[in-house]
C-alpha cells in the first residue's frame, strides 16, 4: 500500500508519465485530483469530477491496478490516496526492465525474420497515390548502416511526395547512417539554397552527381540490399518495390556505369 506523500502538492500535470499507463483522460484527471488533494473519498471524487459514484469506482479500479493509487480506511470511510513520485518511479523502472527484455526478444525476432526472408522468392509490391508512395519510401528506413544508389529525378519526386516529407525523410536517413549516392538529370537540379538538405556532404551522408547532358529520365529508382524501388512522376503517381538479389545486382552495375560518366555537382 502506498503511503500518502506529505510533500506539498501543486497543480503540475504529469501528462507524459500518465501516458505510459494508457490512462483515459478521465482516469488521468482523477489521479490529478487525488495527487493535488492528498486523499479523497469516492463521493468527493464523484462530486468534483461531475460523475456518478459507481463510475468513480470503475475508474479507480484501473488506477489501483496500475499502482498509481492506493485505498485505506479513515474511520469507517474508504479513502483513496495518490502514490508518491518515489513509488511511481519504481513502477517506471519495472516497465523499463520489461522494455529491455522485449528488445532482446525483438533482436531474435529480427534475425529469424531476416533468415526467413533470404529463403523467400522475389517479391513485388505495388503502390499508388502519394500516401502509399510515402510508405514505400519509408521501407528504406527499416535498415541502418548501408549505402543506397539512386537514379533520381529530384524535382519530379518533390512534386510527387512533397518537400516537407523529403526533408524529414532525409534527416531520418542520415540519422540511421544510410549513405546516398544519387544521380540527378541535368534538367532536374533543384535550388540548393532553398533546399540545403539536398546538398552533397559528409554530414548529410549524400554524394551527388549530374547525369550526362544527353541522359534524361522521369522514372526514378533506388537500390539497397536486395531491393530495387521504382517511382514515377506526379503525373502517373505509382511505384513498385522488387525484392530480388539478381535484379539488385544488375541495376547496381548499370548505376555504376552511369555514375562513372556523371559529373560531381560541385563542378557543374
Amino acid at each position: 500500500m502506498c503511503r500518502e506523500n506529505s510533500t506539498t502538492r501543486n497543480n503540475m500535470k504529469p501528462h507524459k508519465i500518465l501516458a505510459l499507463f494508457n490512462l483515459r483522460p478521465i482516469e488521468a484527471e482523477l489521479f490529478q485530483q487525488l495527487f493535488n488533494s492528498g486523499q479523497m473519498t469516492a463521493n468527493e471524487l464523484a462530486k468534483q469530477a461531475g460523475i456518478s459514484r459507481t463510475s468513480v469506482y470503475d475508474l479507480l479500479k484501473k488506477l489501483l491496478e496500475a499502482g498509481l493509487v492506493s485505498e485505506t480506511l479513515k474511520g469507517s470511510t474508504k479513502v483513496f490516496i495518490a502514490c508518491p513520485p518515489e513509488r511511481i518511479q519504481l513502477i517506471l523502472e519495472e516497465k523499463q526492465k520489461d522494455i529491455m527484455a522485449a528488445n532482446s526478444e525483438l533482436e531474435i525476432l529480427k534475425q529469424t525474420y531476416q533468415n526467413q526472408k533470404k529463403s523467400l522468392t522475389p517479391k513485388l509490391q505495388l503502390y499508388s497515390g502519394q500516401k502509399e508512395l510515402r510508405q514505400m519510401m519509408k521501407d528504406m528506413l527499416l535498415y541502418r548502416d548501408l549505402t543506397v544508389r539512386a537514379y533520381w529525378p529530384i524535382k519530379k519526386i518533390f512534386e510527387l511526395l512533397g518537400s516537407d516529407f523529403m526533408k524529414e525523410f532525409n534527416q531520418k536517413r542520415a540519422e540511421q547512417n544510410i549513405s546516398l549516392k544519387v544521380i540527378w538529370p541535368k534538367a532536374q537540379v533543384p535550388d540548393l539554397k532553398k533546399f540545403p538538405f539536398l546538398l552533397g556532404s559528409e554530414n548529410l551522408k549524400r554524394e551527388v552527381r549530374i547525369a550526362p547532358a544527353n541522359v534524361d529520365f522521369s522514372l526514378g529508382y533506388s537500390i539497397y540490399n536486395n531491393t530495387v524501388r521504382f517511382i514515377s512522376s506526379s503525373q502517373e503517381s505509382f511505384g513498385f518495390l522488387v525484392e530480388s538479389s539478381e535484379l539488385a545486382e544488375m541495376m547496381k552495375s548499370q548505376f555504376e556505369i552511369i555514375w562513372q560518366q556523371a559529373k560531381n555537382i560541385t563542378k557543374e
